[in-house]
């Protein structure tokens, strides 16, 4: 296998930052600051997509960018990528990701606190590829405050519906983000692990007794909001958070896997 095309990141003099947080305090938002794991992560994806001759959230080694993230030694909360070919400069790279709606929303989202910027030349592709990466470092308390969110937006929904608002369980918290932690970290998506453990299985080795457990996962999905949204869209899902007979919730979180963001809810009575 050829060894992958050079690499290089942003240098500390091309302006990456000085456009980047102007944008972001038109916006409103604080500024980033470079972080030397993302810049690791952003030079090994833009190789590969270079390598390859096409963007892509896994090059063509098979790794997301989120897994390179996680691998460069950056636990996240909060993620964002631009994966761009074209731009020859960085501000080229910048105004075209402030041009479009969606890639401005990614540069000025007030939850990243550290971004990278890394280009490679595409060898006889002739183009650029770049890999920008935005993220916000996975705390407790951050962890703690998005599962408080996603807790309260269902309550919403069993509220709207007249139904009794859950309660936050420990013990189904544990098996909840053990699972979402386990997705990433054995690289599967599914209500069934590996080994063949299922939700109650799960609920009772973390020393629950609740006798009915329903689970609902989600992976991808950026926010509470958009995750409790996604989960109101689908029948199943919806029909478990708007269950009369559930009485006490545990959600998970958990960053890197293929898709980024995989989430667990653990509902129990």
């Amino acid at each position: 296998v050829a060894p992958p095309p050079p690499a290089s990141p942003a240098p500390a003099g091309d302006g990456f930052f000085e456009l980047v947080n102007s944008a972001r305090a038109a916006a409103g938002s604080p500024p980033v600051t470079h972080d030397a794991r993302l810049a690791d992560a952003a030079r090994e994806h833009a190789a590969m997509m270079a390598r390859g001759g096409s963007l892509g959230v896994e090059g063509v080694d098979g790794v997301s960018v989120y897994q390179r993230v996680v691998a460069a030694g950056y636990p996240y909360l909060a993620v964002g990528e631009h994966l761009v070919s074209g731009p020859l400069t960085v501000s080229a790279f910048v105004d075209h990701c402030l041009r479009h709606d969606t890639a401005r929303r990614t540069v000025c989202d007030p939850a990243f606190t550290h971004a990278a910027l890394a280009g490679a030349g595409g060898g006889g592709f002739g183009d650029t590829y770049w890999t920008a990466l935005w993220a916000g470092p996975l705390t407790a308390e951050g962890l703690d405050r998005t599962a408080a969110e996603v807790v309260d937006l269902t309550n919403r929904e069993r509220a709207r519906a007249g139904l009794p608002l859950l309660s936050r369980d420990p013990l189904l918290t544990t098996a909840a983000q053990a699972h979402s932690a386990d997705m990433v970290a054995r690289d599967f998506y599914s209500h069934t692990a590996p080994d063949g453990s299922r939700p109650w299985d799960r609920a009772a080795a973390a020393g629950s007794t609740r006798r009915t457990i329903g689970e609902n996962i989600a992976c991808g999905q950026r926010s509470a909001a958009e995750v409790v949204q996604g989960w109101m869209n689908s029948p199943g899902h919806r029909a478990n958070i708007l269950k009369a007979d559930f009485t006490h919730i545990g959600v998970g979180f958990a960053g890197g896997g293929r898709a980024g963001t995989y989430w667990t809810q653990l509902l129990g009575a």
